[in-house]
């Protein structure tokens, strides 16, 4: 093989026109598919809005070319990651090789220098470690079969397209190392013990050889490209733009309907699949069917209907399947679909089983919602069909009669508080921070019990703060997340004008729901305050000084996350801190705790709905909490108090006791505190 051979330079002219209609035919498939896709999403809504492009490109670098979330699961991310960076670095290679064959000769100019050095050992190193990435790949399918993967022969059709791209590679690079190609190929280690094993072979054989390995390496490649568009895989093609265009609000705003301006024919929420927004569109064909999302799902570890990733696949095939009505004549908007999904798509317990905890979309490496595309169903089966569970119904009534779910008389929301000379908002000349008591800490006695607890920490530290008493309503929390925006925004409208009747800017709260609404989506209604949760606050307090911790609490326990006030909004550290400063308290973490705690089963609005699928989402909790080795529990949301402690009760715990931090925080108060 003469030393500065390279295909193009052999190829003939009827051959290298066969290369170019090849190569046009593939570009043409490729962009087919793609302007198809891209013609479906574009049917989706148009409401999306972008910005903070230097977070984006932050991310992209992170979680793209980074991986990073990939490495939750380290032998499944160090598998990705090879493969998927290994294609980072043969994209230039085949490339090149594309080129190659168009120009006659044409190489990578840059090769004999060091940058060009550099990139052959990279190249040659990642041509194993990809090998090694799909034979982990392989192992796990044929060996050891996680219950979570999709078992399909799409995975093997990919897996074999991977790794023939890397063997050809290695086999052209080896024979003409083996020829005697001049060059820095003392930097590809792997390729030259190729071209070592074909060392003496006839001139023949080696062009023969090196033929067929680039003209296989860009059959696969071809065939990969066009055939990604009909695969899982597709995520191959998306996965840069919905890392890139990922939604960077707080991760427990939903977005705010516009209900003063619905046009005629318009659906309220979603109906179809052409009702969700390109970017939600967009998410269905990135999902790569790994199943991180389902192993965390409390619903699917329950066994309830719900399981996301089949889910986005759902709407992913009715997306294709509804293509021929929604892609209309060429020059024509976009259609859309007919089916409904709520019903016609999707079994509607599907929608109703979601806790909102949003462990499934932290989990995603991609960063695929699941909470906004279900809520933006509920809308639609609540305000357009009144279509909800029947235990809704009470709720519902109670929030916009007495502003509260249990239907309990407004007048009484400041009973607990008689006796404590507790400050009203419409008599208080001045404070510095609203107490929001919420409907639990005001009506339900394990609430009113951590309320009672804050006052005392709040006057002990010297906080000047007032309640509304029976002037506060639900935040509309619920109500939100069950679908009834329009009560949410009645709701929202009401309390935005009471805090700003009273020039409310800091606001405290015990209720982690209440927390995530006031501060993430009361300003889309023009309340901007600081919100902190009780345990920020008083961990503050006793970090300052201010309060101090000194009676002895002997006990063990373990402590439960709010997805709330954890997972959504990011605190994990204050609750554990005043746990920690409190003496003779001992914390026990449970296995799964922290950004892993599991739901205790009343988010998303499930708190007022019965729970009659599957196992108890808040006895599988408890059992998990208890292999800490305790069975008492700490908590820092009142409808985890309840959904807790009824498990503890349930599964006949009879001794075991779930307590708020915040009361914990006030038992230890020293005497001194204690009197104020």
């Amino acid at each position: 093989m003469p030393h500065h051979a390279t295909v193009g330079s052999f190829l003939g002219i009827a051959d290298n026109l066969w290369f170019v209609l090849l190569t046009v035919a593939a570009l043409a498939g490729v962009a087919w598919s793609l302007s198809r896709k891209l013609s479906l999403l574009l049917a989706g809504r148009r409401d999306v809005h972008l910005g903070q492009w230097g977070e984006r490109l932050r991310g992209l670098l992170v979680f793209f070319v980074g991986q990073k979330r990939m490495f939750l699961e380290p032998i499944p991310g160090i598998m990705h990651a090879l493969i998927f960076w290994g294609f980072l670095v043969f994209t230039v290679r085949s490339l090149s090789m594309v080129v190659e064959g168009l120009t006659q000769g044409w190489e990578l100019p840059f090769m004999h220098t060091t940058l060009g050095h550099a990139y052959l050992l990279s190249k040659d190193v990642f041509a194993v470690l990809v090998l090694v990435g799909v034979a982990i790949a392989a192992w796990r399918r044929l060996v050891t079969r996680p219950e979570r993967l999709e078992y399909s022969g799409d995975a093997w059709v990919i897996l074999g397209l991977i790794a023939a791209l890397m063997i050809t590679d290695l086999g052209a690079d080896g024979a003409r190392i083996g020829g005697g190609a001049p060059g820095p190929w003392a930097w590809t280690p792997v390729s030259s013990i190729v071209g070592g094993a074909l060392a003496g072979a006839s001139e023949v054989s080696l062009h023969a050889t090196y033929t067929a390995a680039w003209w296989l390496h860009l059959l696969a490649l071809y065939v990969f490209a066009n055939y990604l568009p009909y695969s899982k895989h597709f995520h191959v093609y998306t996965s840069l733009p919905n890392v890139l265009l990922r939604p960077l609000d707080e991760p427990g705003r939903l977005s705010k309907m516009d209900l003063e301006n619905i046009q005629e024919g318009t659906a309220l929420g979603v109906a179809k699949v052409t009702d969700l927004n390109w970017k939600q569109l967009l998410d269905l064909y990135t999902c790569t069917e790994c199943g991180r999302c389902t192993v965390v799902c409390p619903t699917t570890i329950t066994k309830k209907p719900l399981v996301p990733r089949d889910l986005t696949i759902d709407l992913r095939d009715h997306l294709n399947a509804s293509a021929k009505e929604i892609l209309r004549d060429p020059g024509e908007k976009p259609g859309a679909a007919s089916r409904e999904l709520a019903g016609d798509v999707i079994d509607p317990e599907v929608i109703w089983a979601c806790t909102t905890c949003r462990w499934c979309e932290e989990s995603c490496p991609l960063f695929i919602s699941y909470v906004d595309k279900i809520v933006e169903v509920r809308r639609h089966l609540v305000l357009e069909k009144a279509e909800f569970p029947a235990e809704a119904e009470p709720a519902f009534r109670g929030m916009e009669v007495n502003g509260n779910p249990w239907q309990l008389a407004a007048e009484a929301r400041g009973d607990w508080a008689k006796g404590l000379d507790v400050p009203m908002a419409s008599q208080a000349r001045e404070f510095d921070v609203l107490f929001w008591v919420g409907c639990a800490g005001s009506y339900d006695d394990a609430g009113k019990r951590t309320s009672v607890s804050l006052v005392r920490l709040l006057r002990a530290a010297g906080v000047k703060f007032a309640i509304l008493g029976p002037e506060e309503r639900c935040t509309g929390d619920a109500a939100r997340r069950l679908g009834n925006e329009y009560l949410f925004q009645t709701l929202a409208a009401g309390n935005v004008e009471t805090l700003r009747k009273y020039g409310v800017t800091k606001i405290v709260t015990n209720c982690p729901h209440c927390f995530n609404t006031l501060a993430h989506e009361y300003p889309d209604f023009g309340g901007k305050y600081e919100v902190r949760h009780g345990t920020q606050l008083v961990a503050e307090l006793v970090a300052k000084g201010r309060l101090r911790l000194t009676t002895e609490i002997r006990r063990e326990l373990t402590y439960h996350d709010p997805c709330y006030l954890g997972r959504t909004n990011g605190e994990y550290d204050s609750p554990r801190s005043i746990l920690k400063a409190i003496p003779g308290l001992t914390l026990r973490e449970a296995p799964l705790t922290r950004e892993k705690a599991m739901c205790c089963g009343a988010g998303g609005g499930r708190m007022w709905l019965e729970e009659k699928l599957g196992t108890r989402i808040n006895q599988t909790r408890m059992r998990q909490l208890q292999e800490s080795g305790t069975s008492d529990v700490a908590v820092a949301c009142p409808f985890c108090a309840v959904m807790v402690g009824n498990a503890q009760q349930e599964l006949g715990l009879e001794t075991a006791q779930t307590v708020d931090v915040i009361t914990l925080a006030a038992q230890a108060l020293g005497e001194e505190g204690k009197r104020k």
